[in-house]
């Protein structure tokens, strides 16, 4: 599907096998008109259904491979919150690895997190908790020209309003950072994406959260995530400081805190 037709050695050396097993497997796909052959060329390729089953063959046998690596997460992890068309589509999360959290500080972020994210150029991160953490991070990168977007929940902006409310000015001032408030609930407990890896930290099925951090540096898993994190994105209310009266501001809102300003 991806590389066009074949002939049937390079078929056979594709996959390894030799003519006495391929061949009876050609002739049920020629069959079924899943496979075409073209005589003049000497060529297989996989006919407009084939491509079509295929498809959905890889959509599937991704999401079977990462389950496979890491189930014994998977299988406790609640998904139901990640929106489905993302979910359906979770097999992207290509070679993940898991991250294990000190007991003593499960709402830190693990310092491999940390390490590559001040090492990115660009930072998109949704949340739905207060991690402190955040703040200096944010600032140091900043300082090193670096983008950020930022989704949170209303809670969790109004936590961060209160406890930093110098910095967080700074951050809807400056030019290199978009803050962005969603008034529901966001899925996973956060998201980072970055040019460099995506990470999730997600809830078990009774609710808990063990503060495991599931991070993948693959190019598919950048791609989901940064999709996931459009979708929030796109479903919150950006805040702004109004360049003429220095008040915040929020699209599609009627309201402002500016006051605490």
């Amino acid at each position: 599907m991806k590389e066009g037709p074949k002939n049937i050695d390079e078929i056979k050396e594709a996959l390894e096998v030799n003519s006495s097993a391929l061949m009876p497997q050609i002739k049920k796909l020629l069959k079924w008109d899943l496979v075409t052959y073209d005589p003049a060329e000497d060529m297989y390729k996989l006919s407009d259904m084939g491509v079509l089953i295929v498809e959905k063959i890889e959509e599937f046998l991704n999401i079977i491979n990462i389950y496979v690596e890491n189930h014994e997460y998977w299988e406790t992890r609640d998904l139901s919150e990640i929106p489905y068309h993302m979910r359906k589509r979770i097999g992207n999360l290509k070679h993940c690895e898991l991250l294990e959290a000190d007991r003593d500080c499960l709402f830190e972020f693990h310092p491999n997190v940390v390490e590559n994210i001040l090492a990115s150029k660009y930072v998109m991160m949704a949340s739905s908790t207060f991690q402190p953490q955040t703040v200096s991070i944010f600032s140091k990168l900043l300082q090193k020209n670096a983008k950020v977007s930022f989704v949170l929940m209303e809670q969790v902006f109004d936590k961060f309003f209160d406890d930093f409310p110098n910095q967080f000015k700074c951050f809807l001032s400056h030019e290199n950072m978009n803050v962005s408030m969603r008034s529901g609930h966001i899925g996973p407990l956060t998201l980072v994406v970055t040019d460099i890896f995506m990470a999730l930290w997600l809830f078990d099925k009774n609710g808990r959260f063990d503060g495991t951090t599931l991070i993948s540096y693959e190019e598919s898993s950048l791609k989901w995530g940064r999709e996931l994190f459009t979708y929030y994105s796109s479903i919150s209310n950006l805040v702004y400081i109004d360049p003429d009266s220095g008040k915040m501001e929020f699209t599609g809102y009627n309201i402002t805190k500016a006051s605490k300003f």
